[in-house]
């Protein structure tokens, strides 16, 4: 799952540092397609959304970051005041991801449901754990962290914006469902 800033823009990383004396940067991957940056591809880079976009020139791996050097941009000095900033690519379209995946910001809002259409409460975020995806879900009795897996997430429907779980015994209320 990806991040979740302005429509048509995801970020997919976190400017950690200045690499080196002739501007390249450190950036933390946070994407399941890191495939995706490649060189020529232009990126957004700001706070909240894209402030402004570059060109990478240049993309290889270090230490689990990426290094980036973009275009026209030879001086570390150039690339200082972007530590902490997100990097964002262009969404791809829903009919390029694979089966079952879906952004973080198509989920945040979901109603989540029984079967029977009983309401559990509302997704307010996703986060990434041990095992693998969760999603946050608010409840009468709080947040309920939902692993994000086929036995307990039945069906999304993103049209009614509605998520149906099978969640085991005593997950939403400490009693049986």
């Amino acid at each position: 799952m990806e991040g979740r800033p302005e429509a048509g823009w995801l970020a997919v990383g976190r400017v950690r540092r200045p690499h080196g004396i002739h501007g390249e940067v450190a950036v933390e991957t946070v994407t399941d397609f890191p495939e995706r940056l490649v060189a020529g591809v232009e990126v957004g880079i700001g706070r909240e959304s894209p402030e402004f976009h570059k060109v990478v020139h240049q993309v290889r791996s270090h230490k689990g970051d990426w290094l980036l050097s973009f275009v026209g941009i030879r001086d570390r000095n150039e690339i200082e005041g972007w530590r902490g900033l997100w990097l964002f690519l262009p969404a791809q379209e829903r009919s390029q991801l694979p089966e079952n995946y879906y952004y973080e910001h198509e989920l945040v809002g979901c109603r989540c449901q029984l079967a029977d259409g009983t309401a559990l409460g509302e997704i307010t975020e996703t986060q990434t754990g041990p095992g693998g995806a969760l999603l946050v879900v608010t409840a009468a009795r709080g947040e309920v962290l939902v692993p994000f897996v086929s036995a307990i997430v039945v069906r999304v429907d993103l049209p009614a914006r509605t998520v149906v779980l099978d969640p085991p015994r005593g997950l939403f209320d400490g009693d049986a469902l």
